[in-house]
């Protein structure tokens, strides 16, 4: 497939063609103008929970390092030593100690970037003050760790309330105050925004959620709210308290549920790499990674009140594998479109006026993408 121009970009459809879903060099393009810009997902605070713990993420083409200093603030670096150019940390954990150390030729940094260390070679013999770790935009929302590559980006809070899918509004459920039962990693043969189509649209959940639907009413009609909510929500089934395997769950509500008139569900897509699902007894954050054009990785942390996870008494097994079943269930279709999308006999999808979120998301995908 030969690349296409900024102008046969802004001339498409509202939907996404055969190249968008499989080309290596749009695929580039979206780790540069998406990836590259916007802030985006990179984990939850609790992972750098201590002094010393270390997160290393992928956002678009670049490997980040995220540490927690001694002043308890959060401090984001490419993960690249200024020396010779190797990758400082292979992987996310805590103790790095005093310092961050290349495991190339040892030159070392503090967790504020500065550059302390140069073995065999005298002191002024460099000038360390020009060789710091090159930082990058890193904050905290909700408990969510939130990373741009973009110097210039907006901050994160005004760039939230920039979603037609109101995130902020989630704000009142005080998600910070949760704790992570599990994390779970899928990785999935199918471009990121086959999945974020997907979760955009519900005309989809009364064929492949049985389970969800049955619980959540309105999902059989393939809308993803009820319409006549101000807050967005919709509710589950007269009777039922929880997304659950277990019909007589017993878990204790998040916060500010109880204020509701009705046990109800939530739900958010932050652009580009992060679905909020929120329930009477659990919030479930999902992060994706895209690594090529037909493949991602996705992170899911299911967060519950913290004496819940600390308490052994509860079972906690039928929430986290009744949204782990609907997860499965929509990897399993968005693998069938990206088999289906690779075929030489398709040319673009089609979306329908129920489909107004996928048209939503289209138009800010074309405007970021042809810059």
């Amino acid at each position: 497939m030969e690349p296409m121009t900024k102008k046969e970009i802004n001339g498409l459809s509202e939907s996404f063609s055969r190249e968008e879903y499989n080309s290596p060099e749009i695929f580039n393009r979206e780790m540069q103008n998406i990836y590259g810009t916007n802030w985006c997902f990179a984990g939850i605070s609790e992972e750098l929970s201590k002094i010393g713990d270390r997160l290393v993420v992928d956002i678009g083409n670049e490997s980040i390092l995220i540490l927690r200093n001694r002043e308890n603030q959060l401090r984001a670096y490419y993960n690249v030593c200024q020396h010779r150019g190797s990758q400082l940390c292979d992987a996310s954990g805590s103790g790095f100690g005093a310092a961050i150390t290349c495991p190339y030729h040892a030159w070392s940094y503090s967790v504020d970037g500065a550059l302390i260390a140069t073995p065999l070679h005298e002191k002024d013999s460099i000038d360390r003050s020009t060789l710091g770790l090159k930082p990058v935009k890193v904050d905290e929302w909700q408990g969510a760790i939130f990373v741009s590559l973009d110097k210039n980006s907006q901050p994160l809070t005004t760039w939230l309330n920039d979603h037609y899918s109101r995130p902020l509004e989630l704000e009142k459920f005080n998600l910070s105050t949760l704790k992570n039962a599990r994390t779970t990693v899928d990785e999935v043969d199918a471009n990121w925004k086959v999945l974020a189509e997907n979760y955009s649209e519900c005309l989809h959940c009364a064929v492949v959620h049985p389970e969800l639907v049955d619980l959540v009413p309105v999902y059989k009609t393939g809308k993803t709210i009820e319409e006549d909510r101000a807050d967005w929500g919709a509710s589950l089934k007269p009777g039922a308290t929880s997304l659950s395997l277990k019909k007589d769950e017993n878990l204790p509500l998040l916060p500010a549920m109880d204020d509701l008139d009705e046990y109800s569900v939530f739900g958010a897509y932050v652009y580009p790499n992060m679905l909020i699902d929120i329930s009477p007894t659990v919030a479930v954050l999902s992060r994706y990674v895209p690594r090529s054009p037909t493949h991602t990785t996705i992170y899911t942390y299911y967060l519950f009140p913290k004496e819940v996870v600390d308490n052994p008494e509860f079972d906690l097994e039928p929430t986290i594998s009744f949204s782990d079943l609907v997860n499965q269930q929509d990897i399993s279709v968005c693998v069938r479109v990206q088999r289906g999308v690779a075929s030489r006999s398709f040319t673009n999808a089609f979306h329908t006026k129920m489909e107004r979120y996928c048209k939503q998301f289209v138009r800010r995908y074309r405007a970021e993408i042809a810059e």
